[in-house]
Protein backbone atom coordinates (compact mmCIF):
# COMPACT_ATOMS: atom_id res chain seq x y z
CA UNK A 1 0.00 0.00 0.00
CA UNK A 2 1.08 3.31 -0.61
CA UNK A 3 2.06 6.01 2.17
CA UNK A 4 -0.03 8.51 2.37
CA UNK A 5 1.33 11.94 1.12
CA UNK A 6 2.61 13.94 4.31
CA UNK A 7 0.08 16.67 5.43
CA UNK A 8 1.78 20.67 5.24
CA UNK A 9 0.25 20.98 8.59
CA UNK A 10 3.16 20.37 10.43
CA UNK A 11 4.93 22.97 8.54
CA UNK A 12 2.28 25.56 8.67
CA UNK A 13 4.29 27.41 12.07
CA UNK A 14 7.46 27.50 10.67
CA UNK A 15 6.25 28.45 6.88
CA UNK A 16 4.10 31.67 8.94
CA UNK A 17 7.21 32.69 10.30
CA UNK A 18 9.74 32.26 7.43
CA UNK A 19 7.12 34.43 5.78
CA UNK A 20 6.62 37.40 7.97
CA UNK A 21 10.56 37.00 8.15
CA UNK A 22 10.20 37.16 4.30
CA UNK A 23 8.00 39.95 4.15
CA UNK A 24 9.34 42.36 6.46
CA UNK A 25 13.07 42.24 4.94
CA UNK A 26 11.22 42.76 1.37
CA UNK A 27 9.52 45.98 3.10
CA UNK A 28 12.80 47.09 4.58
CA UNK A 29 14.21 46.31 0.50
CA UNK A 30 11.23 48.48 -0.99
CA UNK A 31 11.96 52.16 0.44
CA UNK A 32 15.46 51.85 -0.77
CA UNK A 33 15.30 50.49 -3.93
CA UNK A 34 12.47 52.93 -5.15
CA UNK A 35 14.81 55.87 -3.97
CA UNK A 36 17.74 54.70 -5.97
CA UNK A 37 15.10 53.66 -8.85
CA UNK A 38 13.82 57.23 -8.76
CA UNK A 39 17.84 58.51 -8.96
CA UNK A 40 18.79 56.86 -11.74
CA UNK A 41 15.74 57.59 -13.80
CA UNK A 42 16.78 61.42 -13.03
CA UNK A 43 20.43 60.95 -13.93
CA UNK A 44 19.51 58.90 -17.11
CA UNK A 45 16.97 61.74 -18.40
CA UNK A 46 19.97 64.79 -17.25
CA UNK A 47 22.85 62.64 -18.90
CA UNK A 48 20.59 62.81 -22.14
CA UNK A 49 20.27 66.48 -22.16
CA UNK A 50 24.08 66.75 -21.22
CA UNK A 51 25.21 65.01 -23.88
CA UNK A 52 23.23 66.23 -26.75
CA UNK A 53 24.81 69.48 -25.13
CA UNK A 54 28.77 67.72 -25.42
CA UNK A 55 27.62 66.35 -28.96
CA UNK A 56 28.02 69.77 -30.18
CA UNK A 57 31.30 70.16 -28.87
CA UNK A 58 32.58 66.96 -30.62
CA UNK A 59 33.56 69.37 -34.15
CA UNK A 60 35.82 71.48 -32.03
CA UNK A 61 37.74 68.98 -30.00
CA UNK A 62 41.45 67.43 -30.52
CA UNK A 63 40.40 64.34 -32.75
CA UNK A 64 41.86 61.79 -29.62
CA UNK A 65 39.54 63.57 -26.93
CA UNK A 66 36.80 63.46 -29.05
CA UNK A 67 36.90 59.52 -29.68
CA UNK A 68 36.94 59.12 -26.12
CA UNK A 69 34.23 61.67 -25.64
CA UNK A 70 32.62 59.65 -28.22
CA UNK A 71 33.16 56.32 -26.38
CA UNK A 72 31.78 58.00 -23.30
CA UNK A 73 28.35 58.94 -25.23
CA UNK A 74 27.70 55.70 -26.29
CA UNK A 75 28.68 53.38 -23.01
CA UNK A 76 26.88 56.41 -20.49
CA UNK A 77 23.35 55.69 -21.59
CA UNK A 78 23.71 52.36 -22.40
CA UNK A 79 24.74 51.63 -18.40
CA UNK A 80 22.24 54.13 -17.51
CA UNK A 81 19.78 51.93 -19.06
CA UNK A 82 21.36 48.49 -17.86
CA UNK A 83 20.97 50.16 -14.49
CA UNK A 84 17.15 50.74 -14.58
CA UNK A 85 16.64 47.25 -16.15
CA UNK A 86 18.13 45.68 -13.57
CA UNK A 87 16.52 47.71 -10.76
CA UNK A 88 13.25 46.96 -11.89
CA UNK A 89 14.07 43.29 -11.53
CA UNK A 90 15.25 43.91 -8.02
CA UNK A 91 11.65 46.14 -7.61
CA UNK A 92 9.64 42.93 -9.32
CA UNK A 93 11.28 40.74 -6.92
CA UNK A 94 10.94 42.29 -3.96
CA UNK A 95 7.21 43.17 -4.74
CA UNK A 96 6.72 39.57 -5.60
CA UNK A 97 8.28 38.67 -2.20
CA UNK A 98 6.02 40.22 -0.48
CA UNK A 99 2.80 39.11 -2.11
CA UNK A 100 4.11 35.70 -1.62
CA UNK A 101 5.19 35.92 2.24
CA UNK A 102 1.69 37.71 2.97
CA UNK A 103 0.75 35.04 5.56
CA UNK A 104 -3.08 34.00 4.69
CA UNK A 105 -3.04 32.12 8.52
CA UNK A 106 -4.80 28.98 7.12
CA UNK A 107 -8.03 31.18 6.40
CA UNK A 108 -9.41 30.71 2.59
CA UNK A 109 -9.74 33.96 1.08
CA UNK A 110 -10.78 34.59 -3.21
CA UNK A 111 -6.82 35.74 -4.53
CA UNK A 112 -6.00 36.31 -7.98
CA UNK A 113 -4.83 33.02 -9.41
CA UNK A 114 -2.96 34.80 -12.91
CA UNK A 115 -1.04 37.66 -10.27
CA UNK A 116 -0.14 34.71 -7.50
CA UNK A 117 1.28 32.40 -10.76
CA UNK A 118 3.41 34.98 -11.93
CA UNK A 119 4.13 36.05 -8.19
CA UNK A 120 5.74 32.42 -7.83
CA UNK A 121 7.31 32.54 -11.07
CA UNK A 122 9.16 35.43 -10.00
CA UNK A 123 10.14 34.39 -6.98
CA UNK A 124 11.51 30.60 -8.60
CA UNK A 125 13.94 32.96 -11.08
CA UNK A 126 17.29 31.57 -9.58
CA UNK A 127 16.20 28.08 -9.96
CA UNK A 128 15.39 28.59 -13.84
CA UNK A 129 17.03 31.66 -15.47
CA UNK A 130 20.45 30.01 -16.50
CA UNK A 131 18.76 26.67 -17.35
CA UNK A 132 15.62 27.43 -19.22
CA UNK A 133 13.22 30.42 -20.36
CA UNK A 134 9.73 30.39 -18.82
CA UNK A 135 6.61 31.19 -21.44
CA UNK A 136 3.21 32.13 -19.44
CA UNK A 137 -0.21 31.62 -21.07
CA UNK A 138 -2.79 33.39 -18.45
CA UNK A 139 -6.61 33.44 -18.99
CA UNK A 140 -7.65 36.53 -18.45
CA UNK A 141 -11.15 35.38 -17.79
CA UNK A 142 -9.55 33.05 -14.86
CA UNK A 143 -11.52 34.10 -12.29
CA UNK A 144 -10.82 34.55 -8.62
CA UNK A 145 -10.28 31.12 -6.81
CA UNK A 146 -11.09 30.88 -3.11
CA UNK A 147 -8.77 28.80 -0.98
CA UNK A 148 -5.83 29.30 1.35
CA UNK A 149 -3.27 31.36 -0.87
CA UNK A 150 0.24 30.64 0.50
CA UNK A 151 -0.64 27.12 0.31
CA UNK A 152 -1.61 27.13 -3.08
CA UNK A 153 0.97 29.64 -4.17
CA UNK A 154 3.79 26.77 -2.18
CA UNK A 155 2.32 23.99 -4.22
CA UNK A 156 2.57 25.83 -7.69
CA UNK A 157 6.47 27.04 -6.62
CA UNK A 158 6.92 23.36 -6.02
CA UNK A 159 5.91 21.93 -9.45
CA UNK A 160 7.77 25.03 -11.33
CA UNK A 161 10.93 24.15 -9.26
CA UNK A 162 10.79 20.65 -10.02
CA UNK A 163 10.45 21.47 -14.05
CA UNK A 164 13.88 23.80 -13.68
CA UNK A 165 15.51 20.73 -12.04
CA UNK A 166 14.33 18.49 -14.75
CA UNK A 167 15.43 20.70 -17.41
CA UNK A 168 18.82 21.35 -15.16
CA UNK A 169 19.44 17.66 -15.03
CA UNK A 170 19.26 16.78 -18.64
CA UNK A 171 21.65 19.93 -19.58
CA UNK A 172 24.04 18.82 -16.96
CA UNK A 173 24.39 15.91 -19.04
CA UNK A 174 25.26 17.87 -21.89
CA UNK A 175 22.60 19.47 -23.52
CA UNK A 176 23.81 23.20 -24.35
CA UNK A 177 20.38 24.76 -25.33
CA UNK A 178 18.29 26.65 -22.63
CA UNK A 179 15.19 24.63 -21.72
CA UNK A 180 11.52 25.53 -21.87
CA UNK A 181 8.94 25.77 -19.21
CA UNK A 182 5.10 26.79 -20.17
CA UNK A 183 2.66 27.66 -17.43
CA UNK A 184 -0.52 28.73 -18.47
CA UNK A 185 -3.82 28.98 -16.99
CA UNK A 186 -7.09 28.33 -17.77
CA UNK A 187 -10.99 28.55 -16.49
CA UNK A 188 -12.78 24.95 -17.45
CA UNK A 189 -16.73 25.16 -16.43
CA UNK A 190 -16.45 25.59 -12.47
CA UNK A 191 -13.05 24.87 -12.59
CA UNK A 192 -9.90 27.02 -13.37
CA UNK A 193 -6.66 24.41 -14.61
CA UNK A 194 -2.88 25.50 -14.01
CA UNK A 195 -0.53 23.48 -16.38
CA UNK A 196 3.22 23.41 -16.10
CA UNK A 197 5.25 21.60 -18.75
CA UNK A 198 8.63 21.46 -19.05
CA UNK A 199 11.26 19.75 -21.90
CA UNK A 200 13.56 18.13 -19.55
CA UNK A 201 14.10 14.02 -18.84
CA UNK A 202 11.31 13.51 -18.03
CA UNK A 203 10.02 10.79 -15.14
CA UNK A 204 10.85 7.16 -15.28
CA UNK A 205 8.47 5.26 -15.95
CA UNK A 206 9.58 2.43 -12.67
CA UNK A 207 8.28 5.61 -10.50
CA UNK A 208 5.77 6.95 -12.60
CA UNK A 209 2.77 5.08 -10.21
CA UNK A 210 4.59 6.45 -7.22
CA UNK A 211 5.76 10.12 -8.23
CA UNK A 212 3.24 12.05 -5.40
CA UNK A 213 4.37 9.81 -2.42
CA UNK A 214 7.02 10.99 -0.40
CA UNK A 215 10.56 11.20 -0.73
CA UNK A 216 10.43 9.36 -4.20
CA UNK A 217 12.31 11.69 -6.38
CA UNK A 218 14.16 11.76 -9.83
CA UNK A 219 16.99 13.64 -8.16
CA UNK A 220 20.43 12.99 -7.59
CA UNK A 221 21.26 12.32 -3.50
CA UNK A 222 21.21 15.38 -1.77
CA UNK A 223 19.49 17.60 -3.93
CA UNK A 224 15.98 17.94 -2.70
CA UNK A 225 13.64 15.99 -0.38
CA UNK A 226 11.27 13.94 -1.91
CA UNK A 227 8.65 15.82 -0.45
CA UNK A 228 7.64 18.78 -2.87
CA UNK A 229 5.48 16.69 -4.87
CA UNK A 230 3.74 15.06 -2.43
CA UNK A 231 3.43 18.23 -0.33
CA UNK A 232 1.59 19.45 -3.90
CA UNK A 233 -0.53 16.62 -3.63
CA UNK A 234 -1.77 17.31 -0.44
CA UNK A 235 -2.42 20.88 -0.66
CA UNK A 236 -4.10 20.00 -3.93
CA UNK A 237 -6.14 17.72 -2.15
CA UNK A 238 -7.23 19.98 0.64
CA UNK A 239 -8.72 22.19 -1.90
CA UNK A 240 -10.69 19.63 -3.52
CA UNK A 241 -8.72 19.63 -6.56
CA UNK A 242 -6.49 17.04 -8.31
CA UNK A 243 -2.73 17.18 -9.57
CA UNK A 244 -1.65 14.54 -12.29
CA UNK A 245 1.16 14.45 -15.20
CA UNK A 246 1.27 13.73 -18.55
CA UNK A 247 4.80 13.00 -20.33
CA UNK A 248 5.46 14.54 -23.32
CA UNK A 249 6.32 13.11 -26.55
CA UNK A 250 10.36 13.43 -27.24
CA UNK A 251 10.78 14.02 -23.25
CA UNK A 252 9.52 16.06 -20.19
CA UNK A 253 6.20 16.22 -18.87
CA UNK A 254 3.65 18.67 -18.19
CA UNK A 255 2.18 18.68 -14.75
CA UNK A 256 -1.90 19.70 -14.33
CA UNK A 257 -3.21 21.35 -11.47
CA UNK A 258 -7.24 21.30 -11.25
CA UNK A 259 -8.64 23.14 -8.40
CA UNK A 260 -12.43 24.40 -8.26
CA UNK A 261 -13.26 27.99 -7.97
CA UNK A 262 -15.37 27.81 -5.48
CA UNK A 263 -14.97 24.66 -2.28
CA UNK A 264 -17.81 23.48 -0.37
CA UNK A 265 -18.13 23.25 3.02
CA UNK A 266 -17.04 20.04 3.11
CA UNK A 267 -13.03 21.13 2.18
CA UNK A 268 -12.48 23.32 4.91
CA UNK A 269 -9.35 22.68 6.76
Amino acid sequence: MSPEPSSPEPHAHKLEAIGQLAAGVAHELNTPIQYVADNIEFLSCAMDELLAAVRTTLPGLPAAAAVDLERLLDEVPRALADAIEGLGRVTAIVSALRSFSHPSRGQREAFDLNQTVVTTIALARTEWRYVAEVTTDLDPAAPPVVGIRDELAQAFLNVIVNAAHAIADVRARGRASLGRIDVSTRHVGDDVVIAVSDDGGGIPEAIRDHIFEPFVTTKPVGRGTGQGLALTRAVVDKHAGTVRFEPRPGGGTTFVITLPVRQGEGTDP
